[in-house]
């Protein structure tokens, strides 16, 4: 049998992976031995459980000397003295945690009529570490929250990337799930990462299978139940394809960094706005220089450099740059390196940051995860065309334009100061309402469609007790010119939709969307759950990219030889995972118990 061959059976299941615990080598702490399924027979090869490389392994003819080598040459290994990553994962419970196992333990003595100090045996003890054991091997909590959310009628989105460490070049995927709890609470956490396959190519079609292996084989979502997510993620050519047979839409934030990327592009500018490229080339070089001179020490303030991929740091730069003109030039010109300044004009400075400042500010806005995003991208799409007011002579590189998708208007709906939708024609406004009530019927009906129904990217009146009018007040939100008036036109009451446009609502806090319709889903039940269908959804993908921004900190240079496994765990419960986090917060209250009873 040949290499590729036990590859494909490994994927299929017609071959297993199975740990040893006859041999006496200690290679078989590293290796497992490859067998059939159904005879557990060898098919004489083992896999190295460091970087699963598949190496041949016959008991009888070679032994285990080919792994031995293999092991050696595998991965530097580690100093003893060398800090553990995981010692860095903080081990202490907060009191809540600490209080809710002082209770379960006394329920425990009390229901079953144990004497208090049960809890401080060893046998207790073991039981203890064992159960914590098998939940952080096996145990997911928060895939059990997607999975109500899912019986209960309500979409969920997912947003996914990938990344490639500098030094091993090891291939990570994350998945972040958003959904809202039946309390209309957001959720966005990271749901899982793992290690793309070293052998498959990193192909739509691969992806997929990754995809689809963590969801439905690892994590046990039901195979039909992957229509009713939507996915965010980037425009990479790859992904795109991975997704094709699923909902997608694209990330905003990737969007905006594109238009920034083809408007600062350096040889348009060159052609079409010299001194504009000049002073942006040159505040990236003064920068550099103040950096690797030393001088950034003697400065009232630090200024920023650019990313090379992060467009929105031109921004930073200039601005930092600008706060420090007249002392950054004066110690330039104590050491006689004025002339570094001579293609930085503060007027030009002035005007690109005002210029740069909307952008900024957007995908700041719609990178959120603690609040609801994409009922705010048709706003900004307004506020930005009219930033940058193209002209007809513009093509589509210089004009700013974003795709909007259904799914954003429908957003902007649930919105209740702006469910007027007075940025879009009459046209527009009466589809979105036929589209809003096609979703309510769908939903009645129990059909499979719901809040979400939308094509790829690529391709009766309620009659509950209404609240009371809102009190007229002046319209001052950064959307002020498209939020709805007191005086608008009152619409005739006949469906759960007219009802709601009707009214003029007041919301406490107006970006907590989700806590007014929590409060609302009485009057308006059915809107109120399309609103947690949709507004789970997040505009950017930049949950799983702030995972991966960990990693790389993770994995630098001194920690090459960390096991996948260890910088999944490590970096998993400093971003998000809750899981990992409850199975610390035991470990700590149940030993606070023990101590407290002994």
């Amino acid at each position: 049998m040949e290499q590729q061959e036990v590859k494909d059976k490994l994927k299929t299941g017609e071959l297993k992976r199975q740990t040893r615990t006859a041999g006496k080598s200690e290679v078989w702490k590293s290796f497992k031995l490859i067998v059939k399924n159904d005879t557990e027979a060898s098919v004489g090869f083992a896999e190295c459980g460091q970087c699963g490389a598949l190496l041949s392994y016959e008991s009888k003819k070679t032994g285990t000397s080919t792994l031995s080598r293999h092991l050696n040459n595998c991965t530097r290994k580690i100093d003893d003295h060398q800090t553990s990553i995981l010692s860095f994962i903080p081990k202490t419970a907060p009191l809540r945690a600490k209080q809710a196992i002082t209770d379960k333990c006394v329920d425990f003595c009390c229901q079953d009529l144990r004497p208090f100090s049960v809890v401080s045996g060893e046998g207790f003890k073991s039981l203890a570490q064992e159960l914590i054991n098998i939940g952080s091997t096996f145990g997911n909590f928060l895939i059990e929250r997607v999975k109500k959310a899912l019986a209960g009628g309500c979409d969920v989105a997912m947003s996914t990337d990938m990344w490639t460490d500098d030094y091993r070049r090891m291939s990570y995927i994350a998945i972040t799930c958003h959904f809202t709890e039946t309390d209309f609470r957001l959720v966005g956490k990271t749901l899982t990462t793992a290690v793309f396959p070293v052998e498959d190519a990193k192909t739509g079609k691969n992806i997929r299978r990754e995809l689809v292996r963590l969801l439905v084989n690892r994590f046990g979502l039901e195979p039909s139940s992957l229509s009713r997510i939507v996915w965010v993620t980037d425009q990479g050519s790859n992904i795109v394809k991975a997704l094709e047979p699923y909902k997608r839409l694209s990330c905003l934030d990737h969007v905006i960094n594109t238009v920034l990327r083809h408007g600062l592009d350096k040889d348009a500018l060159s052609a079409d706005a010299p001194d504009i490229g000049e002073t942006i080339t040159a505040a990236k070089s003064v920068v550099r220089f103040i950096k690797q001179s030393g001088l950034a020490a003697q400065l009232s303030k630090t200024v920023l450099q650019m990313g090379e991929t992060r467009f929105s740091t031109v921004h930073l730069t200039l601005k930092s740059v600008r706060e420090i003109y007249n002392e950054l030039y004066e110690k330039l010109q104590s050491r006689a390196e004025e002339v570094r300044m001579d293609n930085i004009a503060p007027d030009l400075l002035d005007f690109l940051i005002s210029f740069l400042e909307p952008f900024y500010a957007a995908q700041r806005e719609l990178e959120g995860d603690k609040y609801t995003t994409l009922n705010l991208v048709c706003l900004w799409n307004e506020k930005l065309k009219k930033h940058c007011q193209p002209i007809s002579t513009d093509n589509p590189q210089q004009a700013f334009l974003l795709k909007i998708h259904m799914l954003h208007k429908v957003a902007l709906f649930l919105w209740p100061n702006f469910n007027k939708l007075k940025m879009m024609t009459p046209t527009e406004v009466s589809e979105v309402h036929a589209h809003v009530r096609t979703l309510l019927e769908e939903e009645d009906e129990g059909g499979e469609a719901t809040a979400t129904t939308l094509e790829n990217e690529e391709d009766e009146a309620h009659t509950s007790t209404l609240s009371p009018p809102a009190a007229k007040r002046k319209r001052t939100s950064f959307f002020g010119e498209w939020e709805n008036e007191d005086d608008d036109d009152d619409v005739p009451v006949q469906d759960e939709v007219n009802l709601y446009i009707s009214q003029k609502h007041a919301m406490a806090d107006d970006r907590d969307l989700l806590g007014w319709w929590r409060i609302n889903s009485s009057i308006y039940p059915k809107l109120a759950k399309l609103a947690r269908s949709v507004l789970c959804i997040p505009a950017s993908s930049s949950s799983s990219e702030r995972v991966f921004s960990a990693a790389g900190r993770t994995i630098d240079q001194r920690r090459t030889s960390l096991k996948p496994g260890t910088v999944d765990l490590a970096y998993l419960y400093i971003m998000l995972d809750y899981s990992l986090q409850q199975v610390c917060s035991y470990v700590s209250g149940i030993f606070f118990i023990l101590k407290a009873c002994s």
